[in-house]
C-alpha cells in the first residue's frame, strides 16, 4: 500500500491528535497513549484509513462506555481503576491481533485479513461494552457456566443488558465497515461477520473468565474482583490461574473472534 506525503502526514497527525485527546480525557494513561500510537500507526500504514477508522471507533466507544455512569460503577465497586484510564497492557491486549491482521493485509490476503480484522475489532468492542454497560444492569448477572446469579463484576457473569450492548456494538462496527469498505461486500455479509464474531468472541471471553481467569476477593470490601489489588490492598485469590488476567483473556477471545471472522468468510 502506497501513500502520498500528505496522506502520511495527515494520518500521523490524526493518530497523535486522537491520542492526546484520549490522554487528556483520561481514556488512557501515558503508557496507554504510547502503546496506542504504535497500534494506530501500524494499522494505518498496513491497513489504510478504512481499517484505522474501525479501531478508532472501538477506542472512542469503549472509552466513553467506561466513563459512562462511572460513579455508579465505582460505588458498586466494579469500576475500572484510575477513572477508567487504560494502560499499555490493556491497549496491546485489545489491539495486537488487529495490528497483526493489518500487517497480513499486504501479503495478498486482503479479504481474508479484513474478515479476521472485522471479527477482532467487533469482539473487542462487544466484550468491552458487554462489561461496561452490563455492569449497570438493574438485575444481578448470571454465570455463563451454570446461569446461577452471581455478584456484579464477577468474571463470567452475563446480563440481558450486556448482551444487547454486545450485539449493538458489534453491529455498529459492521455498519461502519460497510460504509467505508473497499471489498464491495454486501451489508448482510459484513453484519453477519461482525455480529456473529463479536457475540462468539465475547461469549468465549465470559467462559474463560468464569473458568480459568484468576478471581480474587477484596479483604476490605468483600467484593469479588478480577484485580489482585482492590480498595488499595492485596486481594485474596479464590479461583483460577494467577497468570490468566483480564488482558490475557481479552487477547485470547479477540483471537477467537478473528478466527470466527475468517471462518465465516469461507462459508
Amino acid at each position: 500500500m502506497t501513500f502520498t506525503g500528505f496522506e502520511v502526514s495527515f494520518g500521523l497527525f490524526s493518530i497523535i491528535a486522537f491520542g492526546i485527546i484520549s490522554l487528556k480525557l483520561k481514556i488512557v494513561d501515558f503508557s496507554g497513549f504510547i502503546a496506542g500510537l504504535g497500534i494506530g500507526w501500524v494499522i494505518f500504514i498496513f491497513g489504510g484509513w478504512r481499517w484505522f477508522i474501525l479501531i478508532l471507533t472501538f477506542h472512542i466507544v469503549a472509552g466513553l462506555s467506561t466513563k459512562y455512569k462511572y460513579e455508579v460503577k465505582r460505588k458498586k465497586g466494579v469500576a475500572e481503576e484510575k477513572r477508567g484510564a487504560r494502560a499499555w497492557s490493556n491497549v496491546l491486549a485489545n489491539g495486537s491481533m488487529a495490528s497483526l491482521l493489518a500487517i497480513l493485509n499486504v501479503y495478498n490476503l486482503n479479504e481474508i485479513a479484513f474478515a479476521g480484522y472485522l471479527g477482532a475489532v467487533s469482539t473487542a468492542i462487544a466484550d468491552t461494552l458487554a462489561t461496561e454497560i452490563g455492569l449497570l444492569s438493574p438485575q444481578e448477572p448470571r454465570s455463563i457456566i451454570n446461569f446461577k446469579k452471581v455478584l456484579s463484576g464477577t468474571s463470567g457473569g452475563v446480563s440481558l443488558l450486556g448482551e444487547i450492548a454486545t450485539i449493538t456494538s458489534a453491529a455498529l462496527i459492521g455498519a461502519i465497515a460497510y460504509l467505508t469498505q473497499e471489498q464491495n461486500w454486501s451489508l448482510l455479509t459484513i453484519l453477519s461477520i461482525s455480529v456473529i464474531s463479536g457475540l462468539v468472541g465475547s461469549t468465549f471471553d465470559s467462559v474463560i473468565g468464569a473458568t480459568l481467569q484468576a478471581q480474587y476477593k477484596c479483604i476490605k470490601c468483600g467484593k469479588n474482583t478480577e484485580k489482585s489489588r482492590h480498595c488499595g490492598k492485596p486481594s485474596i485469590k479464590i479461583k483460577g490461574h494467577r497468570w490468566i488476567d483480564n488482558n490475557i483473556v481479552n487477547l485470547i477471545s479477540i483471537g477467537v473472534g478473528a478466527a470466527i471472522g475468517i471462518f465465516l468468510f469461507f462459508m
